[in-house]
């Protein structure tokens, strides 16, 4: 089926979405009733994902996008999740004007390709009280929760369960291996970019040399130092609500790169099954999902890698 090129431009833009190492974890399928996203069980991460719970998530944010370039041309989508075969999947049924967010969706389709990660420092920056209103207004209207980490009490505790958890991660040689395996060269089209020339080099550093007490020590410093510290989670868990957090996660995402800020993930606590249940203590409840600073970047972010959109394509 030759899928109309309106479409094909927001199956591009869904894959503009954010994902776990940069492994785009999606399928499309189109036909004439509208747009499967399913997951793809071949990009998953067994040791740092073990649920696939963070590769749902990402579907969701790809479900998000969707959503939004739909609304950007007039158009809505009807979501659907459901469960089949390798895992929950959503329908995007197309012909007819979508619900009342469309036209808060579609000014965010100028954002899609704004919004980037960061790893490195924040400018210092006073966010405004109204900023985060808006975004934790954003998070619910999809259905999740967002909860701003102010106390510094919390902040304290919170940065502290980051570096004990990111020690005992880099301190599993399984977990190392599997970081390295998604290191490449810009030209695959995902993953995390390393140089052509260089990479050998970095992958095995990373495997053997880099210290686990440094690196805890630096997104613990992360944690306590940024400008704006948030965690996103929903009610109960379960991979319905994957989705939901997916799609809120993207769209709080969106709405803060049109304030020029950009997020630095901190989920550690939240990938150890050990650290999570203490993180959720912290925030006072729920299922946390996601953990991540805001700000705005010193320095100029630039786009991971993206694949073709034909081999995103469920046949």
């Amino acid at each position: 089926m030759e899928i109309d090129p309106v479409i094909r431009e927001w199956l591009r833009l869904a894959g503009q979405a954010p994902s776990s190492h940069n492994t785009q974890p999606w399928r499309f399928r189109v036909d004439r009733a509208g747009i499967e996203v399913w997951t793809d069980p071949a990009r998953s991460l067994p040791v740092n994902d073990p649920t696939g719970r963070e590769r749902i998530i990402s579907c969701g944010c790809a479900v998000l996008n969707l959503r939004v370039a739909a609304a950007a041309d007039g158009q809505g989508l009807n979501v659907r999740p459901e469960q089949a075969g390798d895992g929950p999947f959503v329908r995007l049924l197309t012909g007819h004007h979508g619900g009342p967010d469309r036209q808060e969706l579609a000014p965010l389709r100028d954002c899609i390709g704004a919004r980037h990660s960061w790893r490195g420092r924040f400018r210092p920056y006073e966010h405004t009280p109204d900023i985060i209103t808006t975004l934790v207004q954003t998070a619910r209207q999809e259905g999740a929760w967002l909860r701003p980490v102010t106390d510094p009490e919390s902040r304290r505790e919170v940065a502290d369960l980051v570096q004990a958890a990111t020690a005992a991660q880099w301190k599993n040689p399984a977990w190392r291996r599997e970081l390295t395996h998604w290191m490449r060269a810009p030209s695959h089209g995902d993953g995390l970019p390393v140089g052509r020339l260089s990479g050998g080099l970095t992958r095995w550093s990373v495997r053997h040399l880099v210290s686990a007490r440094a690196m805890a020590r630096d997104e613990a410093r992360a944690a306590r130092a940024a400008p704006v510290l948030l965690a996103l989670g929903t009610g109960i868990e379960g991979p319905m609500q994957w989705l939901t957090a997916g799609q809120a996660l993207q769209r709080v995402l969106l709405e803060a790169a049109r304030h020029g800020l950009c997020a630095r993930y901190l989920n550690q606590p939240i990938q150890l099954a050990e650290w999570r249940p203490k993180l959720a203590e912290l925030l006072g409840g729920g299922q946390p999902q996601l953990l991540f600073a805001l700000g705005r970047p010193d320095g100029t972010p630039h786009p991971t890698p993206r694949r073709p959109l034909d081999e995103m394509l469920k046949r």
